[in-house]
């Protein structure tokens, strides 16, 4: 990985050919006046080396003019470059040249470190090292300053940069492309806006564009000249300023654009062959140093919080910010809104926050991967702050409550209070009761009962919910819904259902996509039971079942398969409540394949011989993506008679109605009464209707539902919320990402030792041609 070849493109190949940088439009950066004030006046000297490559040369003059409020000298020096381009170039500077300007040439060429440490002796001041092939952005210098001046120990600083290995942004250790079309000040204003800042120690400097404390150069000297024409120096200069109680760190609300290209001819191999072991025989511990630095990767949480902020700036209006609230217990409420949020990506910034108590998991889906938030709500906040936070910092406009059984007291008071537009979703009947399924203590349901009195009874019957009222559960959820700006239903059912507790007229019904669900796609192999190839047919049942969706119901119903001794297996694609893993009985009666994709449903199916899907549900579905899932392969289902499950069958006739579902001998002779040889037209008949079933409904839910979100967002005058503490958000940054990284136990002795040796040897593979095919 290092020694960083951090010379400027010049010194190898071209850099691309992008426009000339012009000053930042006013306005576009936060708190100007102040950051002019929080730094000293001392100049400090820019030293740009200069080889060939005079238009990369005459955007980062530019740029440095454009975008440099703060004191300096600007020290060009001519590295005796052979194009004649560079001399006229200079001769043009000349005639107009600014007092605090200077140019300078070598006679003959003396490399990158001869000629920066010609640059270095010419000064008393604090000096930044520049590459001729950057683009620097507005208020660099100051910010770098302002990062010197925060700790006198601070020796040497690096800013991000799209191409400077472990500064890199936005990801580590690559040449992350740019072309013309990006806005360096977008991203610039991104870093400041995510910023604490904190200034995080490196274990070492990038060349591009470094900046040396004067008091640091007076205390060890310049780059050491046995590193001749470069690779190296900088990364010798840093552990020589670690040894001399100086920290090396990152100024990470500062962006310097690094344009250049490396080209390695085999002189230049064989340099940085020979710097490197140079590096190595001083410094036997920097290659694991810098290892440990990329494996453990502290500035992730970084780049994240400038990611966020980079999207949140470039969405702007025209795609604003909508959060998506729901418990953490996954199943069909996360699959629709991860549906969701894929299908509108392009119209919408998605925010997915998982509420389990006092933690508030939030997963920013804003572009370009998903980025992990993990806050807790302190113990003396209000809930309206962390979610009216929540907003302010990540641009929400929108919230869609889609579960509140995760945080229900800590959303219901922040919702009320945050000043928010939400809306909800319905996923089950947890508003109406506290059961969620509508189950009495005998899991019988108990057809939507509304009285207040019968229902806290029965409550009361329920150890679990013994001491709820039912009377305030649902006068707290009336003002929930009361307040909110829409409220979607999957099913025609859900909807009257849901009316019957909560009288409402604007309650739309959006049934859920049966089409594209989220990992649809194959997986590949999966591990699956085998079945003896006896001609038995096989019932196949979907998804989690517990009790409400009938688990009961389904041990009955093998039982008596097992004592009628019936030509009829039953295979659980997924699993129950009391056996999660993979498993089959002695007489392969009952098969639970155990977790599965939606992607692999049709194959699963297929392998265990299933034509016929049931569904025990003891209680009503509100719409259910199992069903989706066996229709979407081709597989009409039996399903009760209750709920969205019938009143999707009997709108889309893609199976059957149980006609007896409290009974398991008269559902199991219905279930062979359809599989029976002499019934095949009629099973074929019915797939057909699953598969058009499943292309066909839920086709324009998000359509549908964008349409709703745009009716909120659009040409609304958004409110400025304040957000949350950067450092706050830093932190639940930080939290994620270590609750995600192993940390493996330091090693020691000889293991450590193996170690290093290993480090040193990928070390020097890094730069050899195979190594660097691999590396990138």
């Amino acid at each position: 990985m290092l020694p960083i070849d951090r010379r400027p493109a010049s010194y190898g190949a071209l850099s691309p050919e992008l426009p000339m940088v012009a000053a930042p439009a006013a306005g576009t950066h936060e708190d100007d006046a102040a950051a002019d004030m929080s730094v000293g006046q001392d100049p400090v000297d820019i030293v740009v080396p200069v080889y060939n490559a005079v238009n990369d040369l005459r955007r980062c003059v530019a740029s440095i003019a454009a975008s440099t409020r703060t004191p300096y000298r600007l020290i060009l020096i001519d590295d005796a470059s052979p194009d004649p381009e560079v001399r006229r170039y200079f001769d043009q500077l000349a005639r107009d040249l600014p007092a605090h300007w200077l140019l300078l040439r070598n006679e003959q060429n003396l490399g990158f470190v001869g000629t920066t440490n010609r640059g270095m002796a010419l000064s008393e001041n604090d000096v930044v090292l520049l590459n001729s092939d950057t683009v620097v952005t507005h208020r660099w210098l100051e910010k770098i300053k302002r990062c010197a001046a925060s700790d006198p120990r601070i020796g040497t600083i690096t800013p991000f940069s799209n191409n400077a290995e472990i500064c890199s942004y936005p990801r580590l250790c690559e040449n992350n492309p740019w072309s013309e079309r990006d806005d360096p000040e977008l991203l610039n204003l991104a870093l400041e806006r995510a910023a604490v800042p904190i200034y995080p120690d490196l274990p070492t400097g990038v060349g591009f564009c470094f900046y040396i404390r004067r008091d640091l150069i007076r205390q060890i000297g310049f780059f050491d000249p046995v590193f001749g024409l470069g690779y190296g120096e900088e990364n010798d200069f840093c552990m020589r300023a670690a040894r001399a109680g100086y920290r090396n760190v990152l100024c990470e609300d500062t962006l310097v654009l690094h344009l250049g290209n490396r080209s390695f001819d085999a002189k230049k191999q064989a340099l940085s062959e020979r710097n490197t072991q140079i590096l190595l025989e001083r410094y036997p511990d920097y290659s694991l140093r810098v290892m440990e630095f990329i494996r453990a990767d502290p500035l992730k949480p970084l780049r994240d919080a400038a990611r966020t902020q980079h999207f949140i700036a470039a969405g702007g209006r025209h795609r604003p910010g909508v959060l998506h609230i729901q418990h953490g217990k996954g199943g069909g409420t996360e699959n629709h809104i991860r549906r969701l949020i894929e299908a509108t990506s392009t119209e919408f910034r998605h925010y997915l926050l998982t509420t389990v108590g006092e933690s508030w998991e939030l997963e920013d889906h804003s572009g370009d991967g998903v980025r992990h938030y993990h806050f807790r709500h302190r113990q003396d906040e209000i809930w309206s702050d962390l979610l009216r936070g929540l907003c302010g910092s990540f641009g929400i406009g929108l919230v869609h409550v889609h579960h509140l059984s995760g945080c229900r007291e800590g959303l219901l008071a922040a919702l009320a209070e945050a000043g928010v537009p939400y809306g909800f979703t319905v996923h089950d009947f947890y508003l109406a009761c506290p059961t969620i399924t509508l189950l009495d203590a005998r899991d019988v349901y108990c057809g939507a009962q509304t009285d207040l009195a019968l229902c806290q009874a029965c409550l009361d019957e329920q150890a679990h919910f013994r001491g709820a009222s039912a009377a305030v559960w649902r006068a707290q959820h009336a003002r929930f819904l009361d307040q909110a700006s829409f409220v979607l239903s999957p099913s025609q059912f859900a909807a009257d259902t849901l009316r019957r507790y909560f009288p409402m007229h604007d309650l739309a019904v959006v049934p859920h996509s049966s089409t594209d669900l989220p990992g649809n796609a194959p997986a590949g192999p999966r591990t699956v039971l085998l079945l003896p190839k006896d001609g038995v047919p096989s019932v196949g049942v979907l998804g989690a079942i517990g009790p409400v969706k009938g688990a009961r119901c389904l041990e009955r119903l093998v039982a008596r398969t097992r004592e009628r001794k019936l030509r009829l297996r039953w295979v659980l694609v997924g699993y129950l409540d009391r056996q999660y893993q993979a498993h089959q009985d002695s007489d392969s009666v009952f098969t639970v394949h155990g977790p599965y994709r939606p992607g692999d449903v049709p194959a699963l199916l297929d392998h265990y011989g299933i034509d016929l899907v049931a569904f025990p549900s003891a209680g009503p579905e509100t719409f259910s993506f199992t069903l989706s899932e066996a229709w979407a392969a081709g597989r009409p289902a039996l399903v009760p008679p209750i709920g969205a499950l019938a009143e999707r069958m009997a709108e889309f006739q893609g199976g059957w109605l149980f006609e007896d579902w409290t009974d398991a001998d008269r559902m199991l002779d219905q279930i062979l009464g359809i599989l029976d040889p002499s019934q095949r037209e009629g099973l074929a008949a019915a797939a057909a209707k699953a598969r058009q079933a499943a292309a066909t409904q839920g086709a324009s839910m998000t359509a549908d539902t964008a349409r709703i979100y745009h009716h909120y967002l659009d040409g609304r005058i958004e409110t400025q919320r304040p957000g949350l503490a950067r450092d706050r958000v830093l932190g639940a940054l930080r939290s994620a990402h270590d609750h995600g990284l192993a940390k493996p136990r330091r090693q020691s002795g000889p293991m450590e030792r193996a170690l290093l040796s290993l480090a040193h040897a990928g070390l020097r593979l890094r730069y050899t041609t195979i190594g660097r095919i691999l590396y990138r």
